[in-house]
């Protein structure tokens, strides 16, 4: 399971190669339309300017739809719950738990790193994942703003309506319960993923500028359905099922809306995509011209 891109790369590279398949799709039925695009959360400098499909369907919408409300006063709000819940309950360090094995790694590595075990002993594993994986993305130049803050700045300059999926306090409880009960897998996948980040953002890239979503699908989403089920089914089932409820309520709208969200959200049989053909809509998959 590539722990890492479930919430930091979430898929795919926004590329622009010319006659590439994008990542923005067109969703009909018929009368009503709405443009769904995947995201990732943080970007490497060089990823810009994103597609010209993305400001194609930006400059068609009414309103733009995020995962939550990414305001810098909500930001604020989430980092302080974040800060918050990264500590332990007093009495408890990160030796109670993983098990000796794990934690013998995770030392290992972050001695190799240049850092102390005791620097994160006070911190819950989902915290320690996060700040490994950020440290790490920092390091090899993925460093930039995501797709979603790009426009969520263009809508608040251009007085565009937003709208939310979720609440901060939503999220939070989402990010906070990552690897609950799997907390030897998720550190020890971790470590292991790091090792290989440059090589799976390559074939990534490749794959996604060609329009091949089979690998992304089968290595990041499958694996989590079958490795880490509770994962699986709180990050992605449950949150599609509940957005989809309002994704169609959006849909017999007449304004037209632009979604961004996480691309692990749209791959898979409970990926939103297919959850839209299934109830009918006509999905296509929109092309650089």
């Amino acid at each position: 399971m590539k722990i890492l891109f479930s919430f930091f790369i979430t898929l795919l590279f926004p590329l622009s190669n010319l006659f590439a398949q994008s990542s923005v799709w067109k969703i009909s039925d018929g009368i009503h339309t709405m443009y769904l695009g995947g995201t990732i959360h943080v970007l490497r400098a060089s990823d810009y300017p994103l597609p010209i499909e993305f400001d194609e369907a930006y400059s068609e919408a009414d309103y733009v739809v995020f995962e939550t409300d990414l305001s810098s006063e909500n930001t604020l709000i989430l980092q302080k719950i974040l800060t918050q819940k990264m500590i332990l309950p007093i009495g408890q360090t990160l030796g109670d738990k993983l098990s000796p094995q794990t934690y013998r790694e995770l030392k290992r590595y972050l001695d190799s790193q240049g850092y102390s075990i005791t620097q994160f002993d006070r911190l819950e594993p989902w915290a320690v994942m996060l700040t490994l994986t950020q440290l790490k993305l920092s390091s090899i130049g993925i460093d930039q703003s995501g797709v979603d803050s790009h426009y969520r700045n263009r809508a608040v300059n251009d007085h565009l309506p937003q709208r939310y999926l979720e609440s901060i306090q939503e999220q939070s409880a989402i990010i906070t319960e990552i690897g609950q009960g799997e907390e030897d897998a998720m550190i020890l996948q971790t470590l292991s993923d790091m090792k290989e980040l440059s090589t799976m953002i390559t074939w990534m890239v490749e794959d996604w500028r060609q329009g091949k979503t089979e690998r992304l699908e089968r290595e990041l989403v499958d694996e989590m359905m079958v490795e880490s089920p509770k994962m699986y089914r709180r990050v992605l089932q449950e949150r599609n099922g509940i957005w989809m409820k309002t994704l169609v309520r959006m849909m017999k709208e007449e304004q037209r809306g632009f979604v961004l969200v996480g691309a692990m959200h749209l791959l898979g049989s409970d990926g939103l995509l297919e959850q839209f053909r299934k109830q009918g809509y006509k999905v296509e998959l929109t092309k650089t011209e």
